[in-house]
């Protein structure tokens, strides 16, 4: 009778050590995931953050773009309005000239009109009246001409306004478009961003509950390892009496 009870306690100590040794393997292959798991969420980490670094340089090239494209505009602006000015004092000395044109065509008028009446006085009222015909021609054409160059200086003045209101429409337009792009990207990165905290956040509590987890884990281990030990001199001891007992 007391050798079955040492063969029963015996099975039950072989089938609790084996109870203990499937639930120790279980938990190092669940530690064996843990890491797996932890591995490829840095993995993913790593490439978000290349990935905003992607983004940050693109949106560096995007600003020395914009930059390039305003002072561009701005030269082509400036040469525009300098071509005005330009266009301005031509048309004033052109102006000047003729005034001077006048003025001498007016002093040869008078000469030949002193020089007519020395010769003949007869022909006087007729030399007047070809010479007074000839001062309203002149004046109609001097007026003529007064009223063309303002016409000329406004003509052009408005072509270049409507050039250089058309040039500052496309430079909004494309700084427009370049702090839109810059909201996009600005808003992209801010999303990475966000995306990255969290990751970094999740991965840093999973591996606070990955270490948590280890702990206990190890713990469970050592304390089923102590149990398996203490099994083990509890087997080796009812072996041992177990012996003793099939020798008496």
């Amino acid at each position: 009778k007391e050798l079955k009870e040492k063969e029963e306690s015996l099975l039950i100590c072989q089938q609790v050590c084996k109870h203990l040794q499937e639930e120790v393997a279980e938990k190092e292959r669940k530690e064996e995931d843990l890491k797996r798991r932890t591995g490829r969420s840095e993995s993913e980490l790593e490439t978000l953050k290349t990935l905003l670094s992607q983004t940050e340089e693109e949106v560096v090239m995007l600003k020395q773009e914009r930059e390039l494209m305003v002072v561009s505009h701005q030269t082509r602006t400036e040469q525009l309005q300098e071509a005005l000015r330009q266009k301005t004092r031509s048309e004033e000395n052109w102006r000047e000239k003729l005034e001077i044109d006048l003025a001498k065509g007016e002093a040869r008028q008078k000469e030949a009109i002193l020089k007519v009446k020395e010769e003949a006085r007869v022909e006087l009222d007729m030399e007047r009246q070809k010479q007074q015909e000839l001062i309203t021609k002149y004046q109609r054409d001097h007026e003529e001409l007064q009223k063309k160059i303002p016409g000329l200086i406004s003509s052009a003045t408005k072509s270049l306004r409507m050039e250089t209101e058309i040039l500052e429409k496309k430079l909004q337009d494309a700084q427009k478009k370049l702090a839109e792009k810059d909201g996009d990207k600005e808003k992209e990165i801010q999303s990475l961003k966000r995306l990255i905290s969290e990751l970094e956040f999740q991965l840093t509590m999973e591996k606070n509950n990955n270490e948590s987890f280890l702990d206990k884990l190890r713990k469970e281990m050592k304390r089923k390892s102590d149990e398996l030990e203490k099994l083990s001199q509890e087997r080796t001891q009812l072996i041992h009496s177990l012996s003793q007992v099939q020798e008496e």
